[in-house]
C-alpha cells in the first residue's frame, strides 16, 4: 500500500530530529503529571483522543469503501504524523506497552480501524499461526516491545502497565 510506504519513509526522517526534544518533553511533562497528581494526564488524553478518533473513523470509511483508501490515506498522512509525534513526545508514565500500541495505531494507517479492532479483541488471532507471525513482524518492525504487545493482545492478556 502506497500510504504505508510513505509513512515508512517519512516517520523516521521527521521523528529523528525530535529525539532531543522528546527527552526534555517527557521529563517536563512527567514532572508536571507527578506534581498535579495525574491531573495533567486528562488534557493529554483528550488531545490523543482528538487525534485518534478521526484516524479510526476515516480508517473505517476506507474499510467500507476500499476505493477511497489511497486518496484518504495520502491526504491524511500529515494528521497521522502529528499523532505519531504527539505520542512520542508525551510521557508514557511507565506504560511502555500502551505507548507502543498507540504508535502501532499510527503506523498501521489507513488500516487503523482493523488494528483498533485487533487491540480491542474484536478480531481473534491465533498466535501459533504463520500468518499471525508475519503480521507481528510487519507491524512491529521487529521491535521486541511491539511484538510483546501484539502477542499479549492476541492471547487475550491485558497490557502490563508496569513494563
Amino acid at each position: 500500500m502506497i500510504t504505508n510506504r510513505i509513512l515508512l519513509i517519512m516517520l523516521p526522517v521527521l521523528v529523528l530530529p525530535l529525539i532531543p526534544v522528546q527527552i526534555v518533553s517527557t521529563l517536563l511533562l512527567g514532572l508536571g503529571v507527578s506534581l498535579t497528581f495525574g491531573l495533567l494526564l486528562l488534557p493529554i488524553s483528550l488531545i490523543w483522543m482528538g487525534l485518534l478518533f478521526p484516524m479510526v473513523g476515516l480508517s473505517w470509511v476506507c474499510h467500507k469503501v476500499p476505493a477511497l483508501r489511497d486518496v484518504i490515506g495520502i491526504v491524511f498522512v500529515p494528521w497521522v504524523i502529528v499523532a505519531y509525534i504527539f505520542v512520542g513526545l508525551m510521557p508514557s508514565m511507565g506504560e511502555i506497552e500502551d505507548r507502543a500500541a498507540k504508535l502501532m495505531l499510527c503506523e498501521s494507517w489507513p488500516f487503523t480501524w482493523q488494528f483498533w479492532q485487533f487491540l480491542s479483541r474484536k478480531i481473534d488471532a491465533d498466535p501459533s499461526s504463520v500468518d499471525f507471525h508475519e503480521v507481528v513482524n510487519r507491524v512491529s518492525r521487529r521491535d521486541p516491545i511491539k511484538q510483546r504487545v501484539l502477542v499479549r493482545v492476541a492471547a487475550g492478556q491485558q497490557l502490563d502497565p508496569d513494563t
